[in-house]
């Protein structure tokens, strides 16, 4: 069935060479199956091995894809937020390129849009080790207590927001507790959403981006953004 939504789908980019190709073929060929107005977005963030010319090739190979190319590795918040600024379809999706969800999700998620403004996802399955099970468990916590948001997991991977409310938002985090501002926002304009279950699928190829002291800068930024509101 094809969808009446048109949708884009963000994907920020560093350090990604040996994803870009099959990861692109497979997005794509699942958007033009279930999409007839569609968009990929990536956002390169100053990579250093070959990413950068690799997605200059996709743009070519693909009429359907846009590149940004942010000069510098800025953060992921940042690279998210030049996605969502650059978003013209009905729906935004963000994702990356080692896929954390299956592709269902979003086909999942167009079914209930009609009735909500936004639609998050939590974690059916967590194939993770239990170290990270544990950190992920005491952040949520944390966020949840301290923000007041009423969702399971606060940075589940899949999440589908309609773009006008998304590109409303004056979203200051240019690092990973981005997730958690967008929530906060669009909980205080009141927005109506539902929460899914969808498997996590742990990356198994390139490496992740998550830095050892992420947590601690999240920390702080979810500070900032309390106090700035007070």
């Amino acid at each position: 069935m094809i969808n009446e939504y048109s949708i884009s789908i963000i994907i920020p980019v560093y350090n990604e060479y040996t994803l870009i190709d099959k990861s692109i073929e497979e997005y794509h060929t699942f958007l033009k199956e279930n999409f007839i107005d569609y968009e990929i977005i990536l956002i390169e963030s100053g990579s250093t091995d070959g990413s950068y010319e690799k997605c200059d090739e996709i743009v070519k190979k693909y009429n359907k894809i846009k590149i940004v190319h942010e000069g510098a590795k800025k953060g992921f918040g940042s690279a998210v937020k030049e996605g969502y600024k650059n978003a013209t379809k009905d729906l935004i999706v963000l994702t990356t390129l080692d896929f954390p969800f299956p592709l269902g999700a979003i086909l999942k998620g167009i079914s209930l849009i009609e009735k909500y403004d936004y639609v998050l996802s939590y974690r059916s399955k967590d194939p993770r080790k239990i170290s990270r099970k544990i950190q992920s468990f005491i952040y949520n916590l944390i966020i949840k207590i301290f923000l007041r948001l009423r969702v399971k997991h606060v940075n589940s991977g899949f999440k589908m927001f309609r773009r006008e409310y998304i590109q409303d938002l004056e979203i200051k985090s240019n690092g990973w507790f981005l997730d958690a501002e967008v929530l906060y926002l669009l909980k205080k304009k009141k927005l109506k959403f539902t929460q899914i279950p969808v498997e996590l699928i742990d990356r198994t190829v390139g490496k992740s981006s998550v830095g050892t002291f992420a947590f601690l800068h999240i920390l702080k930024e979810m500070f900032h953004l309390i106090f700035r509101e007070k």
